[in-house]
């Protein structure tokens, strides 16, 4: 725990009689490209909102860079360094292209300037984002609007970036860039942090991976080993 950039400690949360994370532990290393999968009803959302700082937990500890961060809400954990993008887009769809990049331009985290404008300046030119753009985000397509919202993200120069569905809604090459984008920027140093059900993305890009069901750890570790772990094949991948 200690080593890791972004760590949980027996994380609990209920939603009435509902218990939507049970004792979450997990560790996650600077420069690690990890993706958190699970069936619906796994917990996944609640975790990304755990980890964000949307929900407060009702049990444990969130630690950002060996930092207690529990009691921070999200803006505080973006400060710290940890750069989000929801399931549900969040760009300014009223705002230019060119507002909704310079909102977020404040510096976090520990990168330096340098490091943080070389994967801004690449996601944008991979994602045909134009930094002076002043049309409104709104007349983008889906995809780009997807990819709008990460590089926001980078803009804030963040130490980890954590993902919640980031490819919903795209077609199979919009994925497979999306995918190849995120690689290379994991190449450059950003520890990334992807919560996702399709599984073809998650065999693109993830080096470990932590599966969960009923709001627990199941299973972590390689895609390899993911895939081959019978008992995962029938809770989330299915049986042929």
């Amino acid at each position: 725990m200690e080593a890791a950039i972004l760590a949980t400690e027996r994380l609990a949360k209920r939603f009435g009689g509902v218990v939507a994370a049970d004792q979450v532990s997990l560790a996650v290393a600077a420069g690690e490209f990890r993706c958190i999968i699970g069936p619906n009803g796994a917990g996944k959302s609640t975790l990304f909102a755990l980890l964000g700082g949307i929900y407060p937990p009702d049990q444990g500890r969130v630690l950002l860079k060996g930092i207690d961060v529990t009691a921070d809400p999200a803006f505080r954990r973006v400060r710290r360094g940890l750069g989000l993008t929801f399931q549900t887009n969040r760009a300014y769809h009223a705002l230019s292209i060119r507002q909704n990049l310079e909102i977020p331009l404040r510096p976090s985290g520990s990168a330096g300037a340098d490091a943080r404008n070389d994967r801004l300046s690449y996601a944008l030119g991979r994602f045909d984002l134009d930094p002076a753009d002043e049309r409104p985000a709104s007349l983008l397509p889906h995809h780009q609007l997807q990819w709008l919202e990460i590089a926001m993200a980078l803009a804030s120069g963040p130490d980890v970036l954590l993902l919640d569905e980031p490819t919903a809604g795209m077609s199979p090459d919009e994925t497979l860039h999306t995918a190849r984008v995120l690689q290379h920027l994991n190449g450059l140093g950003l520890t990334i942090i992807v919560i996702e059900h399709d599984i073809a993305f998650v065999r693109e890009v993830a080096r470990r991976v932590t599966v969960l069901h009923q709001g627990r750890v199941f299973a972590e570790g390689t895609m390899e080993s993911i895939t081959a772990h019978e008992d995962v094949r029938r809770i989330y991948l299915g049986r042929a």
